[in-house]
C-alpha cells in the first residue's frame, strides 16, 4: 500500500491522475510480480474515475477499460450509497441494511433499475468511444476511481473483475477513507492511495475543481487511450 500523506488537495481529476500514475508506477517497480506490462489493464470507473484512470494508463502505456458501477442510494438520500450495481450484474449491499420486507423490495427494485442504467450507459460510452470490451481474464487489473468514500462502487467493481477472471486486482485512488481502505484491502491484492485521511467527509473536498464529467468526456478518454498501445509497440521495437 502506498500512502503519501494524510491530507492532499488536487487541482482536478487530471492532476490527481498524473500524481496517482507516478504512485502506481513506483509501486509496480517495487512489486515485479505485478509489473508485466503485457498483462496490465487499467479499469476506470465512469464517469470521474475514467479521467483519473486515463493518466495512469498513459504512464503505463497499457489499455484503458471501463466498468460501469452505480451507487445504490439510501431512500431519499441519493448521495449516500448503501450498495452498488455493475453492468455485469454484480450487486453489493451494506451488511447493516435492515432485514425487512420493505427494504428487500426497495433493494430489488433499485437493483434492477440500476442494472438497466449501467448496461445502457456502458454500451453508449463504448459506442461513442469506438471501444470494444477488453478481456480481463488472466490480466493484472488496476481499478481506478477519483476517490472512495463508502467503497460500495469499488467493491462492486472488484467483484466484477474477479468474475471476469482477473489474475490480480490492485485498487488505485488519489484519496480514500480510512474505513474503506481497511475493508477493501481485504478483497483485492493491494491498494495504492495517495492520501488516506481519517477525518473524511466527501471526495470533492480534496479537489479544487470537482465538476461533473460527461459521458462524452469518458468516450473521448477511451478514444485517446487507443494510442497508448501503439506507443508501447513502438517503444518495444526501439528497445529491441
Amino acid at each position: 500500500m502506498l500512502a503519501v500523506r494524510k491530507e492532499m488537495i488536487f487541482r482536478d481529476r487530471t492532476d490527481a491522475g498524473s500524481k496517482l500514475a507516478e504512485g502506481v508506477f513506483s509501486y509496480l517497480e517495487r512489486h515485479p510480480n505485478f509489473s508485466h506490462h503485457s498483462q496490465l489493464v487499467v479499469v476506470g470507473l465512469p464517469r470521474g474515475g475514467v479521467i483519473t484512470a486515463l493518466e495512469v494508463a498513459r504512464k503505463l502505456s497499457c489499455p484503458l477499460e471501463i466498468l460501469c458501477s452505480k451507487k445504490l442510494p439510501y431512500p431519499g438520500q441519493p448521495e449516500y450509497a448503501i450498495g452498488a450495481v455493475t453492468a455485469d450484474g454484480i450487486v453489493v449491499t451494506n451488511p447493516g441494511i435492515p432485514q425487512r420486507p420493505e427494504w428487500e423490495d426497495y433493494l430489488s427494485e433499485q437493483s434492477q433499475l440500476l442494472l438497466q442504467q449501467t448496461r445502457s450507459r456502458e454500451k453508449a460510452i463504448r459506442h461513442s468511444g469506438s471501444h470494444e470490451e477488453i478481456s480481463l481474464e488472466n490480466k493484472i487489473v488496476i481499478i481506478v476511481d477519483d476517490g472512495i468514500a463508502t467503497g460500495m462502487t469499488a467493491l462492486a467493481a472488484i467483484k466484477s473483475a474477479k468474475q471476469r477472471r482477473a489474475a490480480a486486482i490492485i485498487l488505485a485512488v488519489p484519496v480514500i477513507s480510512f474505513s474503506s481502505y481497511s475493508e477493501l484491502r481485504l478483497v483485492c491484492d493491494d491498494v495504492v492511495a495517495l492520501t488516506m485521511p481519517r477525518d473524511f467527509a466527501a471526495v470533492g473536498q480534496y479537489y479544487v475543481n470537482f465538476e461533473q464529467v460527461t459521458d462524452a468526456a469518458v468516450a473521448a478518454a477511451l478514444q485517446e487511450s487507443h494510442s497508448f498501445i501503439a506507443d508501447r509497440a513502438v517503444n518495444c521495437r526501439n528497445t529491441n
